[in-house]
């Protein structure tokens, strides 16, 4: 085994969600840092659900295989993570450092589930996981990225990352770097998002990620922690104008509402009165019921941290 890498073996019962989807999670958000595998102890098949969800984050499951947690040489692998949550988890043999990370099961053979519930069930266990391999890589100094809030001298950086994005920058200054967010890689900014505040309510804005560094969950990483600081500043909801990007904030919580229904306040902001075309979609994540499968709810509390 090559000492230069860490090696890692995610381990649940088939083999089929939860393992295949950390698996290719920590492919995409590592790199070449990390050898990884994946195995079950009854493996089954690679479920439908799991490639979906992943490949809207531009990971493709399509070729992946269930395999036993027999077939693994534990000469390979020097970290195994578990994810099993209700269920016995596999045992491993072998030196290795073992963790557990307890994820709910995303399927289910109940009937009266349908399609679109079940993709939210599979998109909330793959944020999940994908929140615990951030924490664990950044632990493990296997992601150099930070995330933090901007300052003033970040102006110039994000104003050029968001521009890039084809994202309007006339008003950008108005509440910079107040409510911005910021993701650095090796001191450069990679990725930004906005929250400005309009009489109760919250306006998101300006979420941009350069092109390097796309697929590895860092939009939607950055909204979470905005519409987090949304509720420590006690707003209500969320808005976001958007001409693009619909079927991604929808998997964030958002739903498309009028853009008339939208408060007077915002109505007022630079965004809506004049910058974003008519022709934009209205949306809004309610904070007050955002509860997706498997996350802890949003809590309110007083002050914003990042902001």
């Amino acid at each position: 085994m090559n000492e230069q890498r860490q090696a890692l073996l995610f381990l649940c019962v088939a083999n089929s969600a939860r393992s295949q989807m950390a698996e290719g999670l920590a492919r995409m958000l590592f790199g070449d840092r990390a050898s990884i595998q994946s195995a079950g102890s009854e493996p089954s098949t690679v479920n439908p659900y799991a490639v979906e969800v992943m490949r809207e984050l531009g990971v493709d499951l399509g070729a992946h295989r269930s395999k036993s947690v027999s077939t693994i040489d534990p000469s390979t692998v020097d970290t195994v993570i578990t994810l099993c949550a209700e269920e016995v988890c596999p045992a491993f043999l072998g030196a290795a450092t073992r963790l557990h990370w307890p994820v709910r099961d995303p399927a289910s053979k109940d009937p009266t589930i349908g399609r679109d519930e079940m993709l939210a069930r599979f998109r909330a266990a793959r944020d999940e996981i994908r929140a615990k391999l951030v924490r664990f890589g950044r632990q493990r100094g296997l992601l150099d990225t930070t995330m933090d809030a901007a300052t003033e001298g970040d102006l110039r950086d994000v104003r050029a990352l968001v521009g890039a994005a084809g994202l309007p920058v006339d008003d950008l200054a108005g509440q910079f770097p107040e409510g911005f967010v910021v993701v650095r890689d090796a001191g450069a900014i990679v990725a930004t998002a906005g929250l400005e505040s309009h009489g109760g309510v919250g306006l998101l804005r300006s979420v941009a990620v350069a092109t390097s560094h796309r697929a590895r969950g860092l939009g939607h990483a950055l909204v979470r922690e905005r519409l987090e600081a949304a509720a420590r500043r006690g707003l209500s909801s969320v808005y976001l104008l958007t001409t693009t990007a619909e079927a991604f904030f929808r998997e964030v919580g958002f739903a498309v509402v009028p853009r008339s229904s939208a408060p007077e306040a915002l109505q007022k902001s630079p965004e809506f009165a004049a910058i974003c075309p008519s022709s934009a979609i209205c949306m809004v994540a309610d904070l007050q019921t955002l509860r997706p499968f498997g996350s802890k709810p949003v809590t309110q509390s007083k002050g914003d941290k990042t902001s």
